[in-house]
């Protein structure tokens, strides 16, 4: 095994003691309020997502069936014409990211219990699992090798089939999406800089930002695009060069699209932008609410949720072509395949509508009905609360269903860091429980 690490340290972080709201009393003022910490601080909200039955999970798609995972810690394979379960893998943590990787009949996917796993893509039986002690987001397959950051700033390189380990290399902040683009390895650190590796862990060069690079970044021959919480969009050069920036009037955090010459991303400043690959500004669409997903485009049509409640279609032109009404504030990144968008939200259900008319051709629910609550570090401290209201009451009783072992979080600032890998993981019954 080979280890490669920055100067510095791994980033840590403070564990400040929980502020509790009762949205009860403050209601709607509370929810803006909730959101101006949000917009101004310094930390996102994503880290801090706990157990519900919420969706924030960018699903995908392989011969008919759908993978996506949820915040009640189940990783589910529906079939994408019915909406019926084919199997579910219970980890112990939410299951958040962009998107599970899928090779060769497996498919792999972390969680908030500090844990990767790959499971049969038929079955859902567990193949191996290999342990962390931070929380995983998101994953990538390349020439047989499993690639993932987690949020202590390690990214890690696996054997694809065994889960052994290759190498490991460490930044100064948490790191989410990675992209292999020519045998390089691209990703974005919380610690501000967009790191490229070689396919042996080796780096290459690394470009410093003014902020955090939340999410990931999007690649074509001209460079690298990437949002940033000092609220511009990025153009590097393959080299590592910078080649123009995008000013917005808020934080640019989720993963650009670039399709046929046009940069899609949305913003914290509650806009969805269309930027030439050279930096001029073709139009923008404003929302209600802030714009948190990636974009997709499919048959000359862009689709993307938004904070506003409403799930959009557009034309290339920015206008509208039609909208979805959700009960929930928030919708995850979607996916389209056979005239069909498919997206989670946070209202703990999974929908599949059609992509011509935005039409309901099936929604499933998540195994809870209550939606995760999240923290965020302010300057007040941790603040705790529900991020949307669907109107559904909180069901305590399903809330006792999970066993503290699997509400626990696990601690990620520990210097005992171990790393483990588990193969032949005996499973039981039918969805690996």
């Amino acid at each position: 095994m080979k280890y490669f690490e920055t100067e510095d340290r791994v980033f840590g972080g403070d564990k400040d003691p929980g502020v509790g709201f009762d949205r009860s009393v403050f209601g709607e003022l509370e929810e803006v309020a909730e959101w101006a910490i949000v917009k101004k601080s310094n930390r996102d909200v994503f880290w801090g997502i706990k157990t519900g039955g919420s969706i924030d999970y960018l699903p995908s798609v392989c011969d008919g069936v759908i993978y996506f995972g949820s915040c009640d810690h189940n990783f589910y394979a529906l079939d994408a014409e019915s909406g019926e379960e084919v199997w579910r893998f219970h980890a112990n943590g939410p299951i958040v990211g962009d998107k599970a990787a899928i090779e060769d009949g497996i498919v792999y996917f972390g969680s908030f219990d500090g844990v990767m796993y790959a499971v049969d893509a038929k079955t859902g039986r567990e193949l191996w699992r290999f342990k962390t002690n931070s929380k995983l987001f998101n994953q990538i397959v390349h020439k047989g090798v499993l690639y993932f950051g987690s949020k202590k700033g390690v990214f890690y390189a696996l054997d694809a089939k065994t889960g052994r380990e290759l190498w490991r290399f460490r930044t100064k902040g948490p790191i989410m999406t990675p992209k292999v683009h020519n045998d390089t390895i691209y990703f974005g650190s919380w610690d501000h800089n967009l790191y490229a590796l070689g396919l042996d862990g080796h780096l290459l060069w690394r470009f410093a930002a003014g902020d955090q690079i939340n999410w990931g970044v999007a690649i074509d021959k001209r460079g690298i695009y990437f949002g940033n919480r000092d609220r511009n969009l990025y153009m590097v050069s393959h080299e590592g060069r910078l080649l123009w920036k995008f000013r917005t009037n808020g934080a640019v955090i989720s993963t650009p699209l670039v399709h046929e010459g046009v940069v899609y991303f949305g913003s914290y400043d509650q806009n969805l932008y269309a930027v030439s690959t050279d930096g001029r500004l073709l139009w923008k669409f404003k929302t209600d609410n802030m714009l948190y997903v990636v974009p997709i485009v499919y048959n000359n049509k862009i689709y993307f949720g938004a904070f506003d409640k409403n799930f959009y279609a557009l034309t290339l032109e920015g206008n509208v072509f039609w909208k979805f009404k959700t009960t929930s504030t928030y919708s995850s990144n979607p996916l389209a395949y056979k005239d069909k968008i498919y997206f989670g939200a946070w209202d703990c259900k999974f929908r599949c509508v059609s992509a011509d008319s935005g039409e309901l051709v099936w929604d499933f629910k998540t195994s809870l009905a209550y939606e995760s609550e999240v923290d965020i570090e302010s300057q007040l401290g941790k603040v705790t609360f529900q991020l949307i209201t669907s109107g559904e009451p909180e069901l305590k009783e399903e809330k006792e269903k999970y066993k503290k072992s699997d509400m626990e979080e696990i601690d990620e600032y520990s210097d005992d860091i171990k790393y483990k890998v588990d193969i032949g993981y005996k499973t039981k019954g039918k969805y690996g429980k």
